[in-house]
């Protein structure tokens, strides 16, 4: 099963507001074995050491979530093929542990509605963020964009497309992990800054939800946790004021970081937004990979 590459917060929508995105993301695969137990076979393309341990691994804490819910004690392998860096603001974590709980959930049948294996991929993300929210977890399995309306009942509502958008991804060369980054965040917050978000917030909902580009294009700003992070990711004011001059409609950061996106619907403009961000990290020493996209449709789905 395929899992994409997920925005976390679209700029200020704080751990409620993901958007999931084509051309990147994670593979797993899983099959019956002779044993009772369930066993990691295998990693591929990571790019740093991942546990083998189901235990202590994304996908596979998710898996067992699953055989739990299915109350299934046979022996099942799993392969994960990695296509997101880690620590990299993808959701990287995420699409691992939707990929995992899927894979789990379409060998025995497809029995779990998408909220069962939202919970299960919860918990395979919150063994390595620390934090139990859905903002990468969500899009990852219904695609596009998604609000957590609640955690507690969980509620994750799909938001829809906006057909016109087109996302320009750029991935520094650093690593920034999910629970290191929550530490800098800000105990309080000016009400003029909370207000600001909040309405930014409802109009990228909006936006998503009535395939609306104009009300997405100014809503991006965040008044409180970009200030934050952007200080951990070098060449980050000169690579979003390069991506403004060139035509973008917004650039921020993506999830905890290091990896920024900004947004367009002019696809000239995109590869001169996309020219201009990599430009500005690199006159500040930093190497980075970019990407032109648009929101994946579809969230986790069957390799073909």
């Amino acid at each position: 099963m395929f899992a994409p590459a997920t925005i976390g917060n679209i700029g200020p929508g704080f751990d409620v507001l993901g958007l999931a995105i084509q051309g990147l993301g994670d593979i797993v695969e899983a099959k019956e074995i002779s044993n009772n137990e369930l066993i990691i076979e295998d990693i591929q393309n990571a790019d740093h050491n991942i546990s083998t341990n189901p235990l202590k691994n994304t996908a596979g804490i998710a898996a067992q979530e699953v055989l739990n819910l299915l109350e299934i004690k046979r022996g099942v392998s799993i392969k994960i093929s990695k296509g997101l860096p880690s620590g990299s603001g993808l959701g990287s974590s995420a699409a691992s542990a939707v990929a995992g709980a899927s894979a789990i959930n379409h060998l025995f049948g497809n029995q779990l509605s998408n909220e069962e294996l939202l919970r299960a991929a919860m918990a395979g993300e919150y063994s390595v963020s620390g934090g139990y929210f859905a903002d990468n977890v969500g899009p990852a399995i219904y695609g596009s964009a998604t609000l957590t309306c609640s955690l507690d009942p969980l509620v994750v509502e799909p938001l829809g497309n906006i057909s016109e958008l087109i996302i320009i991804i750029c991935i520094p060369k650093i690593q920034i992990l999910t629970k290191e980054s929550r530490q800098v965040l800000p105990d309080k917050v000016e009400l003029s800054d909370c207000i600001h978000n909040m309405a930014n917030t409802a109009s990228i909902t909006a936006a998503f939800c009535n395939n609306d580009y104009n009300l997405l294009k100014d809503s991006l700003i965040d008044f409180i946790i970009e200030p934050a992070r952007s200080k951990f990711i070098p060449g980050f004011p000169e690579a979003k004021e390069a991506a403004l001059n060139a035509g973008a409609h917004g650039m921020t950061i993506s999830g905890s970081g290091p990896t920024v996106f900004a947004i367009t619907n002019s696809s000239k403009n995109a590869f001169n937004i996309e020219t201009a961000m990599k430009k500005a990290f690199n006159k500040n020493g930093i190497e980075c990979k970019t990407l032109v996209t648009s929101p994946a449709i579809k969230g986790v789905s069957k390799v073909t």
